[in-house]
């Protein structure tokens, strides 16, 4: 920080160290504004400003298949993307979340531990947001920023270099961190929920989870679905579901209804028929790296302790 305001005008050093020392103390990105960014970069001002202006002009925008569907995605251009980044690593770094979120939060294994959770489960209630990150507009990112302690211009700065078209884009790196703090009050309001019905919560980004060993709390489903509109998030009701045994129980992909995560039996298999065709060196170089991530996976599954 002392070379940072080293660099900048004498004239404005106080001011901006009292409201940039905080905010480095806590681990937040200090980026105040237009020139404080600037600084910080060794960039100059009319670029940052030309980004923050017209953010749009530092995207590209392209298509990848995701199941059925196609996904279409706005990854930020070199300069853009090293500023998210930026602002992305050092919030989700210093942001404490709640427990029961284990999507882009670090130091938490994802999914797999997500999946642990609900190990023993009798029952498995799950629901999907609609358009998570487009759905997560600036005004939301702003009030957010805001409640971490940054004024409404930094907020409103800062919101404007990681939104495209007043929301977040699929394709930013700051993008899972901020939606991780926009829906901070909804996961509140939903572990409130979880812990008056008796029930366990998680969430992976917009994969929502709630099981249990007992019975299925008859007001369960509406209580959440009603929590979940009053915030102003819409459900995927194609992909709302409520699984009770002796159907297959899964988290994220994974069985639940023992004492730890497992494949399913169809995974196992290719598991299986992967690491022969591993063993024997008969795996293509251009799938070389798909077939050990598949492998990594797998193996961590495994090694979920009791």
């Amino acid at each position: 920080m002392d070379e940072a305001l080293e660099a900048m005008p004498e004239r404005f050093r106080e001011g901006i160290q009292q409201v940039m020392q905080p905010l480095v103390e806590r681990g937040l990105p200090p980026a105040l504004s237009v020139g404080v960014v600037a600084t910080l970069f060794g960039l100059s001002i009319p670029f940052i400003r030309a980004i923050s202006l017209n953010p749009g002009k530092y995207y590209r925008e392209f298509t990848i298949r995701k199941g059925k569907k196609d996904r279409r995605i706005s990854a930020p251009k070199v300069a853009l993307k090293l500023l998210q980044s930026w602002i992305g690593t050092h919030l989700s770094h210093s942001v404490k979340l709640d427990d029961c979120v284990f999507g882009f939060v670090p130091g938490r294994n994802g999914v797999i531990e997500a999946a642990r959770r609900h190990s023993e489960a009798r029952w498995v209630y799950s629901l999907d947001l609609r358009d998570f990150f487009p759905s997560v507009k600036i005004d939301r990112v702003e009030s957010a920023l805001v409640e971490l302690g940054y004024s409404i211009n930094s907020a409103s700065f800062i919101a404007t270099l990681c939104t495209l078209n007043q929301a977040l884009p699929q394709g930013s790196p700051a993008s899972p961190v901020l939606s991780n703090l926009v829906f901070a009050n909804t996961d509140k309001a939903l572990v409130q929920i979880a812990t008056e019905e008796g029930v366990r919560y998680t969430r992976y980004a917009d994969d929502l989870v709630f099981s249990g060993q007992g019975i299925v709390p008859p007001l369960l489903q509406d209580r959440v679905c009603a929590c979940l509109v009053d915030h102003g998030w819409e459900i995927a009701p194609e992909k709302e579901s409520l699984v009770e045994l002796p159907k297959r129980l899964k988290v994220h992909g994974l069985l639940v209804h023992g004492v730890t995560p497992r494949l399913t039996k169809g995974y196992r298999n290719r598991i299986r028929a992967y690491r022969h065709l591993f063993a024997a060196e008969k795996i293509q170089p251009a799938d070389l790296d798909k077939v050990k991530g598949h492998l990594s996976y797998a193996l961590q599954v495994e090694k979920v302790p009791q």
